[in-house]
């Protein structure tokens, strides 16, 4: 960590297993996506699963710090930059198989979505929202973004192709909210 930089950001770095980086070479590979915006993070965090966001998220509360979720950068509005602690999800990658009967499959944040395409055209389906990124575009930051494309008229944008979201809360806390379902009940966050 750089000494200098971290004695002015916060006491104790995050107890988490993945990457947590402070030094001018991560920052500014981090520092921007693929709009025009240009902000140099005051670190980054490459979480190695949820129960690291979760920490992640319990760290960023404590210390009052920003966390700006990132997937591929692809985004060209900017979200994916900041100067607080920029959070790298694109290592969440676990795919589930395709669940043909419901027409469904559960995507970490960090799988791109030429990979969702991929399992679904082997079971016979289609994933129809294709942003320009769409190669390199990840499944959270399409969710994040509402992502849509050129079949959007026809198809919908991300939103609506959307059932469910494993969610890490701004307490740290976990929730998964489906679609027409009341949200989990005993969740504070979700309570409020």
């Amino acid at each position: 960590h750089s000494p200098c930089m971290w004695s002015h950001f916060v006491h104790d770095p995050p107890p988490i297993r993945g990457a947590f980086r402070t030094d001018d070479a991560a920052r500014a590979v981090y520092s921007e996506s693929a709009g025009i915006l240009q902000l140099v993070p005051r670190a980054v965090a490459v979480p190695a699963d949820a129960d690291d966001v979760a920490t992640l998220m319990r760290w960023a509360a404590t210390e009052r710090v920003a966390l700006i979720p990132r997937g591929s950068g692809s985004s060209m509005g900017g979200g994916a930059v900041g100067d607080g602690v920029v959070v790298d999800l694109s290592r969440l990658v676990d795919l589930a198989s395709v669940d043909a009967a419901r027409r469904a499959i559960w995507a970490g944040a960090g799988v791109l979505r030429r990979e969702v395409e991929r399992a679904a055209n082997a079971e016979g389906l289609r994933f129809p929202v294709d942003p320009s990124s769409g190669s390199f575009a990840t499944v959270g930051g399409m969710t994040s973004t509402n992502a849509a494309g050129p079949r959007t008229l026809a198809f919908g944008a991300m939103r609506r192709w959307v059932q469910a979201i494993d969610c890490v809360l701004a307490d740290g806390s976990r929730a998964t909210i489906r679609r027409g379902e009341p949200l989990p009940a005993g969740i504070p966050a979700l309570d409020r």
